[in-house]
């Protein structure tokens, strides 16, 4: 006998409803529960007999795999999107990886590049196995400063910085012996990938009256600025001679030619520059001292002096250098007790003031203000001043101990005895050493 068509389409047990979907019996009752498995039942109880139709169930099997696809790709078009947006923020926030020159470190004998990431670009060997150590450098790298051990200023022997207007940094560095003498002192130009683009060795045998000195030269510092306004910077490199007193200022330019140079018969121990006369062009302004007059010096170079040596005779005067070069140059007294106390008493520090005025500050502690035609407008003495001189009262080598009546006898003195080169002789006004 046949079974009806309508009673094969029935499951009549968990059992009969568990073998038809293929999974256990326990399965099928959380299904019922949770995902709404079409079942039925013959009494209005949870124990009574069910029953199920096999294309109810069918329809729901292919529901129920329809929205587990749907719910699939849900999750990776989800994943996709997490996925496009951190590429998206690393693309735009996340700061690129720097290949430029930033900072350094000194290990050893070899001078360390950083990136702004503080990470390593490269290494150059010095070969200098007593290389000075980077707290060293750190005092000496792109501005000058206040010096630590001593009452003047230490000048940049580093400088990381674009000095051909390429948009890319080079390095200046002067490697320097912990040993005085065991290496010979030079610039060196690096280019942003550590390459070397140029040297300069600064100095030169020279003869001052009739004695020769050696070609071994220390060099004290350096500076950039741009003088003309061509927007590439000219590189100033102060370097002392290591036998006797003369001292080299070498003016190059961004490719490491020597442009210009001026001698000094005395070392110089600060420069600035400063457009004085407003006409485009930056002065160079020198401090130091004169071993000749025994005194301190300011002077001031145009921007396009041509080669030569300070006011100088005899003994301190080099037959092969050019005098008259300066625009202006000036002699400092020196105090009774600076005579005693200190040799020359140089100018340590240069200021502009408010773009108005020339400081030149003294060892001893004198302040001598101009204006920019080099007219002396006052003196002022610093506290290192007040304290020397009432040591040297104490010594008897002043006439009494600081006060306002003695700091204006002195004032009054010291405007009498500032000097003024006008190219062949010294007067006691301003004036200018060369005209042209």
């Amino acid at each position: 006998m046949s079974v009806p068509e309508n009673q094969k389409d029935i499951l009549s047990s968990w059992k009969e409803i568990a073998d038809y979907l293929n999974c256990g019996v326990r399965t099928c009752q959380r299904w019922e529960k949770e995902s709404e498995l079409p079942v039925y039942r013959l009494l209005e109880s949870s124990r009574a007999r069910v029953f199920a139709y096999k294309k109810e169930l069918d329809r729901w099997l292919s529901q129920r795999s329809y929205q587990g696809q749907k719910s699939h790709w849900k999750s990776i078009n989800l994943l996709i999107l997490v996925l496009v947006l951190v590429v998206l923020f690393f693309l735009f926030f996340k700061q690129p990886v720097s290949t430029e020159p930033n900072d350094f470190r000194i290990e050893g004998s070899e001078l360390v590049m950083l990136n702004k990431q503080n990470q390593e670009l490269w290494r150059f060997e010095t070969g200098i196995v007593n290389l000075r150590d980077e707290e060293f450098y750190r005092n000496h790298f792109q501005v000058r400063k206040k010096s630590e051990y001593h009452d003047g200023l230490d000048y940049p022997l580093l400088f990381i910085l674009d000095i051909d207007n390429d948009k890319k940094k080079e390095v200046l560095f002067i490697p320097i012996s912990m040993i005085l003498g065991e290496s010979k002192e030079r610039l060196i130009c690096l280019d942003s990938g550590g390459k070397t683009k140029w040297r300069f060795e600064p100095g030169r045998s020279m003869t001052f009256g009739e004695k020769t000195y050696s070609n071994k030269y220390t060099v004290k510092g350096l500076g950039v600025t741009d003088l003309n306004q061509d927007n590439l910077l000219e590189i100033f490199m102060i370097s002392n001679n290591m036998d006797m007193f003369p001292t080299q200022l070498a003016v190059l330019d961004h490719s490491g030619k020597l442009q210009r140079e001026y001698w000094n018969s005395g070392r110089i121990h600060d420069f600035s520059f400063c457009d004085l006369d407003k006409d485009g062009g930056k002065e160079i302004l020198l401090g130091g001292c004169n071993n000749e007059y025994d005194k301190g010096f300011l002077a001031v170079l145009e921007p396009d002096f041509r080669s030569g040596g300070s006011p100088q005779n005899g003994y301190y005067k080099s037959p092969d250098l050019a005098q008259g070069v300066e625009k202006h140059y000036i002699l400092f007294p020196v105090t009774d007790f600076g005579k005693v106390e200190l040799i020359r008493d140089p100018v340590i520090r240069i200021s502009i003031i408010d773009g108005k005025a020339v400081s030149a500050s003294t060892r001893s502690g004198q302040i001598f203000e101009f204006n920019f035609n080099f007219v002396l407008k006052e003196i002022r003495f610093a506290d290192r001043y007040e304290t020397l001189h009432n040591e040297a009262f104490q010594k008897n080598l002043t006439i009494g101990p600081f006060s306002p009546r003695v700091m204006a006898e002195v004032k009054s003195e010291l405007m009498t005895q500032v000097l003024w080169y006008d190219g062949e002789k010294w007067i006691q006004h301003p004036v200018m050493a060369n005209r042209f």
